[in-house]
C-alpha cells in the first residue's frame, strides 16, 4: 500500500510535502485569478458597448433639449438681408460659445457605415491635442477637437471616435470612399459633405486638425487593435442649410 500523497514514513505531513501542497494552492489561485482575467478581457467590448449606448442615449436626450432651447433664441432666427450662409455662421459661433466639454453639438451620420451618435464637445485650447484630454469623453461617443471649428463656423470641423470599443463608432472609416455622403445635423443647420480622401498619419501628425482645405476631419487609430497609426478621413461641404429648410 502506497502512503498518502506528501506523507512520510511516520504517518506525519512532511515539510516537503507542505511546500508541494501550499504551490498547488497557489497555482490553482492564480489559474482562477488568470481565468477570470481573461473572461472580463473578452467581455470587456460588450460592456464598454453598452456604456456607450446608455451614454448615446443621455446625450441624444440632452441634445434634443438643447437645440429646441436654441431654435427659441433670436440669434437662430432669420435676419431680413442676411444671407443663409451668414446666417448659419452668425448661429454657429453663438451656438460654440454656449458649450462646454461634454456638451452635444450635434448628430453625425454615414449611410455608407451605418454610423449615427452624437457627437460631443471636447476640451479646449492645447489641451485638445493631449492623447488623454479626451478620453474619458470618447467612451460616450465621438468627440470635436476644441482647437477646430464648428461647422459653419470655419474649417475643419475635426472630430475623432473610437474604433474597437465603447460602440466602436469609427470601426468602419476605412470602408468609406470617394464621394460617399456624410451629414452633420446641429441645432443651427444642416451639413452635407461628401469624402475626398482617406489617408493615414503618425499620431503627432496634429496638422491635420489645422488644415483648412476641407471642411471635415476624422480620425480614429488604425490599424485595428493598435494605436501606432490615425486613419483620416477628409471631406468637403457640398451644402449648408438652416433648420427647417
Amino acid at each position: 500500500m502506497r502512503c498518502p500523497e506528501g506523507r512520510g514514513y511516520d504517518g506525519r505531513m512532511s515539510t516537503h510535502g507542505k511546500r508541494r501542497r501550499g504551490g498547488g494552492r497557489f497555482t490553482r489561485r492564480l489559474a482562477d485569478i488568470l481565468l477570470i482575467a481573461g473572461g472580463l478581457l473578452l467581455a470587456y467590448p460588450f460592456w464598454s458597448a453598452g456604456y456607450a449606448q446608455v451614454q448615446q442615449a443621455r446625450l441624444g436626450s440632452a441634445y434634443d433639449k438643447q437645440a429646441a432651447a436654441f431654435a427659441a433664441t433670436a440669434v437662430a432666427k432669420p435676419v431680413r438681408g442676411m444671407s443663409e450662409n451668414e446666417r448659419v455662421m452668425r448661429a454657429a459661433v453663438a451656438y460654440g460659445r454656449t458649450l462646454r466639454p461634454g456638451d452635444p453639438i450635434g448628430r453625425i451620420k454615414i449611410a455608407r457605415i451605418g454610423l449615427d451618435r452624437i457627437v460631443q464637445q471636447g476640451v479646449r485650447g492645447q489641451a485638445a491635442l493631449d492623447p488623454d484630454g479626451d478620453a474619458a469623453l470618447l467612451r460616450n461617443g465621438p468627440v470635436h477637437y476644441g482647437i477646430s471649428s464648428l461647422p459653419g463656423a470655419g474649417e475643419p470641423f475635426a472630430v475623432a471616435g473610437h474604433r474597437t470599443t465603447y460602440g466602436a463608432p469609427f470601426n468602419k472609416l476605412d470602408k468609406l470612399r470617394r464621394g460617399d455622403a456624410i451629414v452633420v445635423e446641429t441645432p443651427y443647420g444642416r451639413f452635407s459633405y461628401s469624402v475626398v480622401k482617406t489617408t493615414v498619419v503618425l499620431p503627432d501628425d496634429v496638422g491635420v486638425l489645422r488644415d483648412r482645405g476641407y471642411a471635415l476631419v476624422l480620425t480614429t487609430c488604425t490599424p485595428l487593435y493598435s494605436a501606432s497609426h490615425r486613419l483620416v478621413v477628409w471631406a468637403k461641404l457640398d451644402f449648408s442649410k438652416p433648420p427647417g429648410r
